[in-house]
């Protein structure tokens, strides 16, 4: 098999530097974090094909452990990612893949994939034996899903087991807050350890589309705080998150499915705030929140709002804003089922604090991108002395939306304080 492949035109020129670096085994550990439309999933996926497709040709047998935290979030992402990257590289008539079980193979070498949610999935992980061959890569997607670095170093333990070398890619958008594990982690110098930082100004714009384009300068000039953490990767938190139980994750198709009552809510804005939907589920057993699908957008007309939530909700009830009669009235003319949440005494403050005090409250960036900024973000201000001010700031609209779909719930519900509810809190599903 002789197969010619022009890896240079299909990566990003910022990836040149990691190619050369990966190809000539500098480092085992790639940490590849940047924003929105950074390349840095695509440049994984192609080189890994490449070299694996290198390696087999030479009468090697290599294989690839690709894995995700969930794994119902396997086949619609990193599956499908590595998919394209052979076809992409032209290399489709070589490689097989099979659906279930989940595993692509050119000869004897193979990529195969894994979820590690529980302690079932993790062992499975940790008990892969290989026929013939080693592992030779292995790929995170995600890594923010994941709890800790200690959990991938157990992963890598059992994966890198008998091979001469291996080589582990780690992918994600670092987390608002500078505390986070990945952050901190990603300082430690560690010599087998290269880190690369990227974002979507030095990809092509023929690979991102105008529309991408229009929507970063959008956000860059209406909020630059978020446009820095969401398009240009910067940590913008200081450990003053009003929300530290917010943990990004995916939330698969299959699980909404599951989800039996649905939140609804809707924040109002225009000229330069944004009018904000969410929908949310709330897991009373674990007292954990999932907020699954949003429409944020500024200079909306009620038309438009009306519209555009009217294809999602139909004619569910959505709870909004109860100090904007008029716009509630405008937008029941136009067919959307709103009603006033309910509000009590500093129900602003309440709310707030009954969000803080949940288990965790899960959003799905790549389906509400928007929401998962704004409740990231919301921090406590400090003082001219650089003293914390426990006061809530000006509230961001995904929270005040989400505020409102729980409205019930909350005024229900009684606050519990003292102990340190985030004391034992995994990142991860329940």
């Amino acid at each position: 098999m002789k197969v010619d492949v022009d890896i240079y035109n299909n990566i990003g020129k910022s990836y040149y530097e990691v190619f050369e670096d990966a190809y000539y085994n500098k480092h085992v550990h790639y940490w590849l974090k940047g924003g929105r439309g950074s390349l840095k999933s695509s440049f994984v996926f192609i080189y890994i094909i490449y070299m694996m497709t290198i390696f087999t040709m030479m009468g090697h047998t290599v294989h690839c452990v690709a894995m995700r935290k969930v794994k119902e979030t396997i086949s619609g992402s990193i599956f499908t990612n590595f998919l394209w990257a052979i076809n992409l590289l032209g290399l489709q008539d070589y490689w097989t893949y099979t659906m279930s079980p989940m595993i692509i193979k050119l000869g004897e070498s193979t990529i195969i994939f894994r979820g590690c949610h529980n302690k079932t999935e993790f062992e499975r992980i940790k008990s892969i034996k290989f026929e013939k061959g080693f592992c030779r890569y292995a790929v995170f997607e995600e890594l923010t899903e994941f709890t800790n670095y200690d959990e991938i170093l157990i992963i890598l333990q059992s994966l890198f087991r008998g091979g001469d070398f291996a080589q582990a890619f780690y992918m994600y958008n670092p987390p608002a807050s500078k505390f986070n594990w990945v952050n901190m982690e990603c300082k430690a110098k560690i010599p087998n350890r290269f880190v690369h930082s990227s974002t979507y100004v030095t990809a092509p714009l023929s690979w991102l589309g105008n529309i991408f384009v229009e929507e970063a300068k959008l956000l860059q000039e209406i909020n630059p705080r978020k446009y820095n953490h969401m398009y240009m990767g910067e940590e913008i938190g200081e450990g003053l998150e009003i929300y530290p139980n917010v943990v990004i994750a995916e939330i698969p198709s299959q699980k909404i499915e599951t989800f039996d009552k649905i939140n609804r809510g809707l924040d109002f804005g225009f000229s330069v705030d944004a009018s904000s939907y969410v929908e949310n589920f709330f897991d009373a057993r674990h007292d954990d929140l999932y907020i699954f699908d949003e429409i944020y957008g500024i200079k909306m007309n009620n038309k438009l709002l009306a519209d555009s939530i009217l294809a999602k909700a139909g004619s569910s009830i959505i709870k909004a804003d109860s100090a904007e009669p008029r716009t509630i009235n405008e937008l029941r003319i136009l067919h959307l089922n709103v009603i006033g949440a309910k509000k009590g005494k500093d129900s602003v403050d309440h709310g707030i604090q009954w969000l803080q005090n949940l288990n965790h409250i899960y959003i799905d960036r790549k389906r509400c991108p928007y929401t998962a900024i704004d409740m990231e973000t919301y921090e406590y201000k400090k003082d001219s002395n650089n003293v914390i001010i426990r006061q809530y700031p000006k509230e961001p609209h995904a929270s005040a939306a989400t505020r409102y779909s729980l409205d019930d719930i909350i005024l229900s519900r009684k606050l519990v304080f003292g102990g340190d509810k985030n004391k034992n809190r995994a990142k991860g599903f329940s």
